[in-house]
């Protein structure tokens, strides 16, 4: 578990004995910051997989290493940009970041899963298109200007296309391991009795 240095004293207490918490720096902008820290995963564990999962999103069943794997490789599920709806602000900021055209939304499905060698390629990419750090360059957009898991899927297909299995939304064969909800909500009597039905969903 990774936390900003201001809430981690809160986020301990609330962990299990078994997790360990790891701190990440606190930004002024907490929705770009948590996205640096996501492209700095590699620095917070020795794993050689990584496996994103947000606060809104709660595993519906026992998942293991094995199930992030298809063929041996990651999974990850796309989308192509075409068949969005006309709301699509994260395409012109990550083509922009990437600097060649994307083609598909990589975020249609978690948990997202990345190996751990791809990180320090996208903080390498930063400095050689833009001359700034990761950092710099991604609290440096405006607020909601930029998309990691978009960049890491959009950089998987154009450089490491064979390091990873790939489905097509609504593929019958991608895993199901997850729900996924929008924190932002609020949570009405329907989606409480949704969530109460996973397992450790809510605190009792």
């Amino acid at each position: 578990m990774v936390s900003p240095r201001t809430g981690a004293p809160a986020v301990r207490r609330a962990l299990p004995g078994s997790v360990r918490l790891e701190i990440c720096p606190d930004y002024r902008d907490d929705y770009l910051g948590q996205q640096v820290t996501k492209l700095h995963a590699d620095r917070f564990t020795d794993a050689e997989l990584i496996c994103h999962v947000d606060s809104d999103v709660i595993f519906t069943r026992s998942t293991t290493p094995v199930d992030l794997l298809v063929a041996g490789r990651p999974w990850l599920v796309r989308l192509p940009v075409d068949k969005l709806g006309r709301h699509r602000p994260w395409v012109a900021s990550t083509e922009d970041f990437l600097g060649f055209r994307v083609s598909h939304d990589f975020m249609q499905q978690p948990p997202f899963t990345y190996p751990r060698w791809i990180y320090p390629e996208i903080r390498r990419l930063s400095v050689a298109r833009h001359g700034r750090s990761l950092d710099e360059y991604v609290t440096g957009q405006p607020p909601r200007g930029f998309s990691e898991f978009n960049v890491l899927g959009a950089y998987a297909l154009a450089h490491h296309p064979d390091a990873f299995t790939w489905f097509e939304c609504g593929d019958p064969a991608v895993p199901s391991l997850c729900a996924w909800y929008w924190s932002r909500a609020r949570i009405d009597p329907a989606t409480r009795r949704e969530l109460e039905g996973h397992p450790r969903a809510l605190p009792t």
